[in-house]
């Protein structure tokens, strides 16, 4: 399979920056026709990883190959690979037709080949009408398609991406994961897509690997990934997930503040009295204001605010001095308002387990939309990089 046009494989990659290890011993298979995102926080090595495949970046030991051949050493021009940047880096002196057949010329490519596959390209991303336009007349949508018909044009077997939507607009940056996505799909070329946005990464990806210190800390798809988290980091960064941190118990966890968790699929197995972290997502936890029959997975609080975001009701529950974070469907028959007391309850299925070794990543103030903080934990504790 990795001898095939459009399959790329890296083994035992590792790249250093002096000191600095950016990439850390990446071992990583992507199919032909695959759509696979790099997904991580700032400094964990995605953009590294993208920027040795497409030569830019030399790895210090291992090795890398794209359909087939090893590619250490050859320049950028010379694989089968092209880049679509977040800054699309068009010529502005440049008609769109003249920016997309600007590679072809310089690999002197026959006019009349160059016409039929510029026209080819443009079409595929729909800027046809546009052809005769300068960068400078058109919104930021409209030179990503450029950027993207500019890299295509070529034909490459693979397409890397790097954060090609971070310069868009919310609506803008959504509506174009859809033409990207259903673009890959529709000609069958392997996309490697780097992004620290995490709903863009499941949204799009047949599989995501999520990077962090220049490893791969989990491989899957996007359900996988969100379902059965491989670390605490993963379950923090996919998603949102409420963290406690306690003691590990034969069926679960008992948190610092008391509230007793019992598992039925821990994903760690943590040895009793060790140090654990318990975790349960917001969209897993109910609400009431009768007390749950059980004294286990619940917890008692009072409503400290709540935020509408269309079919969703976002509640923070202070509880013994930290916040849950609770998240509901606005057709759900009970609602509170700031000031009620509640019980917070979720099930075993709902329960994350981990050991503690990454609480100093996934335990924070939750700023930047991150886990909700353990109160036992020192607020001034670094971000995640």
């Amino acid at each position: 399979m990795s001898g095939q046009r459009g399959a790329v494989e890296l083994e035992n990659v590792t790249k250093r920056f002096g000191a600095t290890v950016a990439v850390d011993s990446v071992s990583l298979l992507v199919q032909p026709g695959e759509f696979l995102s790099l997904l991580g926080p700032s400094g964990c090595g995605k953009t590294t990883t993208l920027r040795m495949l497409a030569g830019f970046e030399q790895p210090d030991s291992g090795f890398i190959r794209i359909s087939g051949e090893y590619v250490q050493g050859v320049p950028p021009f010379k694989r089968d690979v092209n880049t679509v940047f977040q800054h699309y880096a068009l010529f502005p002196h440049m008609t769109v037709s003249a920016n997309v057949a600007y590679g072809l010329r310089q690999r002197g490519v026959a006019k009349a080949e160059i016409a039929t596959r510029v026209a080819e390209a443009l079409d595929m991303v729909q800027m046809s009408k546009l052809a005769d336009r300068k960068p400078r007349q058109m919104s930021g949508g409209q030179q990503q398609r450029v950027a993207v018909a500019r890299a295509l044009v070529n034909r490459p077997s693979v397409l890397l991406l790097d954060e090609p939507l971070g310069a868009l607009d919310r609506k803008l940056r959504e509506e174009m994961q859809i033409e990207l996505k259903l673009l890959q799909s529709r000609l069958g070329i392997t996309f490697v897509f780097v992004t620290h946005d995490q709903e863009e990464a499941m949204s799009m990806s047949d599989r995501i690997a999520v990077m962090l210190d220049g490893h791969i800390e989990q491989l899957g798809d996007p359900e996988t990934v969100y379902e059965h988290p491989a670390s605490a980091f993963v379950a923090g960064f996919i998603g949102r997930n409420n963290f406690w941190r306690g003691v590990a118990t034969e069926h679960g966890a008992r948190a610092d503040d008391g509230t007793v968790f019992v598992a039925s699929r821990p994903e760690e197995d943590v040895p009793n009295g060790e140090t654990a972290l318990a975790a349960v997502r917001p969209e897993c936890i109910n609400l009431s204001a009768d007390r749950p029959s059980l004294d286990i997975n619940m917890t008692k609080g009072v409503v400290a605010g709540v935020s509408h975001f269309g079919d969703v009701l976002q509640y923070v529950i202070n509880s013994g001095g930290r916040d849950i974070l609770v998240l509901t469907p606005r057709t759900t028959a009970d609602r509170f308002i700031s000031g009620d007391k509640v019980y917070c309850s979720w099930s075993t299925d709902d329960v994350y387990q981990f050991s503690d070794r990454q609480a100093a990543i996934v335990l924070h103030d939750g700023t930047d939309g991150s886990p909700i903080s353990d109160p036992t934990s020192d607020r001034k504790k670094e971000k995640a990089i």
